[in-house]
């Protein structure tokens, strides 16, 4: 059965409650005193690459990558943040992984074989032999059992991507120490994209969650207890996270892998630029724009291109001047995607063709279609009885949306509407978006946002942000109080009658429709480039667009 509403809730709601992860960043200063404080033992060494990289000056064993932040959260029962995959996609395993750069195909993994009864409502997997964790534990599925009966009943925020199916332990069945049966009442023909979802699938050792008792979480912000690659061991809150091989990793070691990753906090934009350019970071979170676009042609360094799951988009309130549908398809007519996507973000976000993203199931390119047309948003005002000299409020939290809110304002102008621009701190901007006010005319008229999904399914990207059950009433990031019939019945029968994929496939089309043209939620400004920073003596690289930004560490060497 589908989950319900309040079962989806809780990972959106942690995301609020890690608002502002990044205030306590340490303020990091130079990439090479950076360096200085990873504490490697291993030989220094200066080595001329044959890739047209820079010359390396440190261990070419290890890797270093270089975050905005990271969260030191190694629970799989929790770890939802990017900040928080990125550094334990490596350490768990899940039952099956997206495959290559493809955002609908799998791949079996620590499950070797998948079958499902006639109707896709019953998964079974037949678990990979010989697999330890990193004590040496075995894993076997009485093991995954527990760890998912863990995050099902923990509370702790992840269990939102089992839920939308398996809301009861006693779905989840261990037929033999191989075999594992997952009793999903409904029929799931793609749940193969949820057991590869890098979010509530990881699977905990639970001899270490059962060890630790009521402390486990705690002791899972500076341990792991996975079977992956690698494991941790050490972590420096705001500073880094070092990585080593899982000596019993069921993959084995023989090839060329990094025997070590060290993940650096480095919060300014300007330091992670600097430290690719010295060569001091083998991988780093994108800087600004400009930055990227210029890093592009700078020998040595690779730029990631890769289309991610992913929108940034402004929020237009269903409430106050913009309540009419017409008011908010005017403002869609003023804003210009194209110029800000080439001038203003350098391409590093794509122009949208829907408002859901491209590549992700049931898109329709071309449902939206980005253009201007100043003469057709005056009438739409108009008949939407949007008065020039009316006054309209755009927020935006520090570091991301600005550009958006300054061109918005200089368009909107252009038919008498004053844009007054908010700027707020992380935490208070969530909490204007996602939190209840009364009456609704205090939340923002429009903000900037962004969202991807847990898995491939345009019902798990658009209920936390479009539903009518994901308003800030519910805590959840729907802050424009959008309510379209259409849309909710495409994201409720998205879930509940997911086996019929002809009727779900036109309940999305009409959604595209209505959205793209008639009824629209927001400007959806761009879909997100994974423009990830790499040397390119990096080898193995693969984005993947549902994993965003997150690495296979094991998969990469260097060459």
């Amino acid at each position: 059965m589908m989950a319900s509403a309040d079962g989806r809730y809780s990972r959106r709601q942690f995301l609020r409650g890690a608002a502002g992860v990044t205030s306590g960043a340490v303020a990091m200063g130079s990439a090479g005193g950076l360096l200085a404080a990873c504490g490697n033992s291993s030989t220094s060494t200066s080595t001329k690459t044959q890739t047209g990289a820079l010359p390396l000056k440190r261990d070419p064993q290890t890797l270093v990558v270089a975050m905005d932040a990271f969260t030191n959260d190694f629970d799989p029962a929790s770890y939802f943040l990017l900040s928080a995959i990125v550094p334990s996609f490596p350490i768990y395993d899940s039952l099956m992984r997206m495959k290559g750069n493809s955002a609908t195909d799998t791949k079996p993994w620590l499950a070797e074989q998948i079958t499902t009864n006639a109707n896709k409502s019953v998964w079974t997997f037949s678990l990979r032999s010989g697999v330890k964790y990193s004590d040496g534990t075995p894993l076997d599925a009485n093991a995954v059992k527990a760890a998912y009966d863990r995050t099902l009943t923990a509370n702790l925020g992840a269990a939102s991507t089992l839920q939308h199916y398996i809301t009861d332990a006693k779905q989840i069945v261990a037929k033999d120490p191989g075999t594992l049966v997952m009793d999903l009442g409904v029929s799931v023909p793609r749940f193969d994209l949820i057991a590869a979802s890098q979010y509530g699938m990881g699977i905990v050792n639970p001899k270490v969650t059962a060890q630790q008792g009521k402390n486990a979480h705690t002791y899972l912000a500076t341990h792991s207890a996975g079977s992956g690659a690698y494991m941790v061991e050490s972590v420096t809150p705001g500073s880094q996270i070092v990585l080593v091989q899982n000596p019993h990793y069921w993959g084995g070691w023989s090839g060329s892998h990094f025997k070590k990753i060290i993940i650096l906090q480095v919060p300014e934009n300007s330091s992670r630029r600097e430290g690719m350019q010295s060569g001091d970071f083998d991988i780093a979170f994108a800087s600004t724009p400009q930055d990227t676009a210029a890093l592009r042609s700078t020998p040595g360094i690779f730029v990631g291109n890769t289309q991610v799951l992913g929108m940034d988009y402004v929020i237009l309130g269903q409430f106050g001047p913009l309540a009419d549908p017409r008011a908010r398809q005017a403002v869609n007519l003023l804003f210009p995607i194209d110029q800000y996507v080439s001038s203003v973000f350098k391409n590093t976000i794509a122009t949208p063709v829907s408002m859901l993203p491209n590549g992700m199931l049931y898109t329709i390119p071309g449902t939206y279609t980005p253009r201007v047309d100043v003469s057709k948003a005056k009438t739409l005002l108009q008949q939407a009885r949007v008065k020039p000299g009316t006054q309209l409020t755009y927020e935006f939290y520090t570091g991301q949306g600005d550009q958006a809110g300054l061109l918005l304002q200089s368009q909107l102008a252009l038919v008498g509407l004053d844009v007054k621009i908010v700027e707020k701190a992380y935490p208070a901007f969530v909490n204007d978006i996602s939190t209840q006010q009364k009456p609704e005319l205090q939340h923002p008229d429009m903000a900037y946002w962004f969202w991807w999904p847990e898995f491939n399914s345009p019902s798990d990207f658009a209920f936390p942000i479009l539903s009518n059950l994901a308003t800030p009433k519910y805590n959840l990031f729907n802050g424009g109080y959008y309510n379209n019939a259409a849309v909710n019945t495409a994201i409720n029968e998205g879930f509940s009658k997911a086996g019929d994929q002809q009727l779900v496939s036109q309940l999305w089309r009409t959604a595209q429709t209505v959205m793209g043209s008639e009824d629209p939620p927001w400007i959806p400004l761009g879909q997100i480039i994974d423009t990830s920073y790499l040397r390119t003596d990096i080898k193995g690289y693969v984005a993947n667009p549902v994993y965003v930004q997150s690495y296979d560490f094991y998969a990469l060497s260097r060459g």
